[in-house]
């Protein structure tokens, strides 16, 4: 729409304050509610729903005669109602993970299901945009520079998002936990929400696991928010060609749930954990090096496709394998925090977590942004007028991104110590 890059970075840095205040007391709100009918989450979840779709619809459909003030405005006032909303469904959702099971395996299964889940309909995302409401025409070179595609595919994304949440809402509310467990737990006000947090900041298991998956974010983040520009100016795909490679991980997205569980379960968590970080590190790496280097196949060579696809797969089947795990061991966590305040707050570490996750995607996206505007990369240009040189900048910049938050991602998981004997002794002084 042609609002500047910086400007959007300044959009995603105010959501982020936004959001470092929202989740964590949505966590406390969330931990302290009591319903016989709804139990602690349920509720918050089906509130959500209408309110956060009609809000995203609304995000990407800007009226046509505002400016860039106007459409900088539109952006951040609808983006803070939608992480608003994805807050108030978020984060009793995701605690819901520690809830459905205590066992230590089978919390790695639920993660499982539900990123493969997640990515399915990730997959829907790229087929409706880029066959459907994006695709090429005499027009546009690039089918993504049609302003006018976007609205339908977000109110149809917004429409399947609406059906997916009740859903979740609803299938899991026979799940809802016996409250009586929580007789003898006292309730603290939303007040005490960083009293709360400062508690988990104490568990240095927890501490370790926010800042691997959180590099690991900032690292996805930043590929995300440069993947379309090397798409159309680096690799210069066609639609079709962007279409494969956007859905090439989704073949690796059941095998990478498999792996995922079985390394947890025969591995224990920490090792898989850093066994996926480095595999992500690599496919992250090579391609933009290999391009540097001269040792990738030439734009217009048959074989250019097929190794970024691999790439990406591999990649990508690293990255779910390093959310399921992560998401597994949160659960642990959650454990580890009540042996320790005698408390179950599966609310305020799940906000922490999302909060974490947020945070660094969108840290992820501002550093996108501003190396866009350090290397002066051109907006709204169709890729036969951009510069070898702005190029190659992009190359550069994915290059120094992937080294930076892969290698300190690792590191964080090197350091995480709830392995599988701490929790069986967590419960069994639970019980």
């Amino acid at each position: 729409m042609g609002v500047p890059a910086l400007l959007v970075g300044v959009v995603t840095v105010i959501a982020l304050f936004f959001d470092a205040f929202t989740d964590p007391i949505m966590g406390q709100i969330s931990d302290n509610y009591r319903s016989e009918k709804w139990g602690r989450r349920h509720k918050f979840m089906l509130w959500s729903i209408i309110p956060t779709a009609i809000a995203l619809a609304l995000l990407f459909a800007p009226p046509a005669t505002l400016g860039t003030t106007g459409l900088f405005i539109w952006m951040l006032f609808f983006a803070l109602i939608v992480r608003l909303g994805l807050t108030i469904y978020g984060v009793p959702y995701y605690a819901l993970s520690a809830e459905l099971s205590t066992a230590y395996n089978e919390r790695t299964s639920i993660t499982a299901f539900r990123e493969l889940f997640n990515n399915l309909f990730n997959m829907i995302l790229f087929i409706l945009a880029f066959v459907v409401f994006l695709p090429e025409t005499p027009e546009f070179e690039d089918g993504m520079m049609n302003r006018a595609g976007y609205a339908p595919l977000v109110a149809t994304l917004a429409i399947i998002g609406v059906i997916g949440a009740v859903i979740a809402t609803y299938g899991t509310r026979h799940k809802v936990a016996d409250l009586r467990r929580y007789t003898d737990d006292s309730r603290t006000g939303w007040r005490e929400t960083f009293s709360q947090l400062a508690l988990a900041a104490n568990i240095k298991s927890f501490v370790w696991l926010c800042g691997g998956y959180g590099l690991t974010l900032i690292l996805y983040g930043a590929g995300s928010a440069l993947s379309l520009y090397m798409g159309v100016y680096l690799w210069q795909l066609t639609q079709e060609g962007k279409l494969l490679l956007s859905l090439a991980p989704f073949i690796s997205l059941i095998p990478a749930v498999i792996l995922a569980t079985v390394l947890a379960a025969k591995m224990d968590k920490k090792p898989a954990a850093i066994f996926f970080g480095f595999v992500y590190l690599i496919c992250s790496l090579l391609p933009y090096l290999g391009y540097r280097l001269g040792l990738m196949p030439a734009l217009d060579a048959p074989s250019l496709l097929p190794i970024l696809a691999i790439a990406s797969a591999i990649g990508f089947s690293a990255l779910t394998g390093i959310i399921i795990i992560t998401s597994s061991m949160l659960a642990d966590v959650a454990d580890e925090m009540e042996l320790r305040t005698s408390k179950r707050q599966e609310g305020i570490l799940s906000a922490s977590y999302s909060f974490a996750q947020k945070m660094t995607f969108a840290m992820g996206t501002l550093i996108a942004s501003v190396a866009l505007a350090v290397i002066k990369f051109p907006k709204q240009a169709e890729p036969s007028l951009v510069p070898q040189s702005k190029i190659n900048g992009l190359a550069d910049v994915s290059i120094i991104v992937a080294i930076f938050f892969g290698l300190g991602a690792i590191f964080c998981f090197m350091k995480y110590d709830l392995t599988r004997k701490r929790h069986a002794e967590i419960q069994t002084a639970l019980r």
